[in-house]
């Protein structure tokens, strides 16, 4: 594993500071830090750098030339892609779900000045994205291209190593924490998270909160992760009782949708400490947590680090949701 962990393409500015929050702290009535990972870089900023390190390690070695990858318009892992492309001297493109917008802002705006290539499907052409995705790399390769397709959030065995290497940073670090709580949107970051506490014998649990589906799905999603894991590198995933670690009760009204009370939590967060969380992922995780304390399952002297991984980008295109806010 260790062997392992250092085949990557160092882009991310690692290590991500942990930082305490009194005032939220004392609030809420627990001890939260924060594993800022919204500070890993700047217009790539998040987990999903932590992940295409990896990703884009094994992309190198392929001899790429192209980037293709997935998600929706206001995907935080395409604009990260998008942004390695464009480091890297590399064509990118995105395949996106839904129509092309009238007016480009948020992650697709900073896709579009970054140089990416965007293509559209709908809702319904988007459940076979991965075919779609098949038949495009078979016709760049007969046009004598080499592309390279990273699957929907990076969240396969060889991204999720990037969160097992974030539980090493937390080793290094020397700090301890009774539990560690993270968004759940499509697997690989908790996937990583739960390999490396289990790798590095660090000892907290690892609860991680929907945004979206269920927590049945999930339990696939890291099944099949964990499967990866022992097939590329014959490295076993330990899931056992994993569902108990789940917690879909905070989807709210929908993926990416946010009610008045959520935006609120958001805002009096950023203006009680300068913690701004993104609206999709970090917040409903972190509403979440502090539900979990409310209900007792978070004790008065536990120590907690919440993973915060970014997304700010996602606050722009609900700028018309925070009108509740006087200026």
């Amino acid at each position: 594993m260790d062997a392992q962990l250092e085949k990557r393409v160092p882009l991310a500015n690692l290590p991500t500071p942990i930082q305490y929050y009194p005032r939220i702290s004392e609030t809420y009535g627990a001890h939260i830090s924060v594993k800022r990972d919204d500070l890993s870089e700047s217009v790539a900023s998040g987990n999903k750098l932590r992940k295409m390190e990896y990703v884009l390690y094994e992309a190198t070695k392929a001899g790429a030339d192209t980037l293709i990858t997935c998600g929706g318009i206001q995907s935080n892992h395409c604009r990260t892609v998008a942004w390695i492309a464009a480091k890297m001297g590399l064509r990118c493109i995105l395949l996106l779900r839904g129509d092309r917008p009238e007016t480009r802002q948020g992650n697709y705006l900073i896709d579009s000045i970054l140089g990416a290539e965007a293509r559209f499907y709908s809702a319904e052409e988007f459940t076979d994205i991965n075919a779609i995705a098949e038949d495009l790399c078979k016709k760049l390769r007969d046009e004598g291209s080499n592309p390279y397709y990273s699957p929907m959030g990076a969240s396969v065995a060889t991204g999720s190593l990037g969160y097992v290497r974030m539980v090493k940073e937390l080793v290094e670090s020397g700090q301890q924490f009774d539990k560690i709580y993270c968004a759940l949107g499509s697997g690989g970051t908790y996937a990583g998270i739960v390999l490396g506490c289990q790798h590095f014998a660090y000892g907290p649990s690892i609860h991680g909160i929907a945004v979206c589906d269920d927590t049945a799905y999930f339990v696939n999603e890291l099944t099949r992760i964990q499967k990866e894991f022992k097939e590329q590198y014959a490295i076993n995933l330990d899931l056992e009782h994993i569902e108990q670690f789940i917690d879909d009760h905070y989807v709210g009204i929908g993926y990416a949708q946010n009610t008045k009370e959520e935006l609120e939590i958001l805002h009096h967060l950023a203006k009680t400490e300068g913690l701004v969380l993104d609206p999709v992922y970090s917040l409903k995780a972190f509403i979440g947590m502090l539900d979990h304390i409310k209900k007792g399952s978070i004790k008065p002297d536990e120590r907690i680090l919440f993973v915060h991984t970014g997304g700010h980008y996602g606050i722009f295109p609900k700028g018309n949701e925070f009108q509740f806010i006087t200026l």
